[in-house]
């Protein structure tokens, strides 16, 4: 994957460096060079930043992939053996941004939803994106606390005032003298 600059290729390669020996990862990893070749891979090695991307199998709830946020092409592989178990790992590290469930059960997707403290959940589809005409935003860590899409961001950047004005020169009572008006109670549509 592309890297945006040198602070996030750097950044990148910290990450790697928390692969330990208890993990399992196929392929190569690291920056994308003609030392270090991509298959298929069609840009021209000194211009960019990229790397390959990699999958980390066997990382454990206490490994520091698992409880930190990374940026990149890494993806960290935990199992688990109950929807309550995947629920209580996807809240252990305090990140809420995005979350996702793949199932045809009904009832675990909902149960997910219920218990797991992200900001957006979505069911058989990925967490990238958020929808823009919804509230979205992160929970804990994750995020900046906003819900700046759809109108409900009318409320984060509006100061609500109501404003009334009597033309008639003379102080009124606060509900403001008005005309008495008659109701026609014959009139029928």
């Amino acid at each position: 994957g592309p890297l945006l600059d040198e602070k996030f290729a750097r950044s990148y390669e910290d990450y790697l460096g928390w692969i330990a020996d208890h993990h399992t990862v196929e392929g190569p990893t690291g920056r994308v060079t003609a030392d270090n070749p991509r298959p298929g891979f069609a840009g021209t090695y000194d211009q960019g930043l990229f790397y390959h991307p990699v999958i980390v199998d066997g990382v454990r709830p206490d490994d520091r992939l698992f409880l930190e946020e990374t940026f990149g092409p890494i993806v960290g592989v935990t199992t688990y053996r109950s929807l309550d178990e995947a629920i209580e790992l996807a809240n252990r590290p305090g990140y809420g941004l995005s979350s996702s469930i793949y199932t045809t059960n009904p009832t675990s997707a909902f149960r997910f939803r219920q218990g797991v403290s992200a900001g957006m959940v979505s069911v058989n589809n990925s967490t990238s994106g958020a929808e823009a005409h919804l509230p979205f935003g992160g929970n804990g860590k994750s995020g900046n606390g906003s819900r700046q899409s759809g109108f409900w961001v009318l409320d984060q950047f509006t100061r609500w005032q109501s404003m009334n004005w009597d033309f008639s020169g003379r102080l009124q009572k606060a509900q403001m003298d008005v005309l008495e008006i008659t109701p026609d109670l014959d009139f029928r549509l």
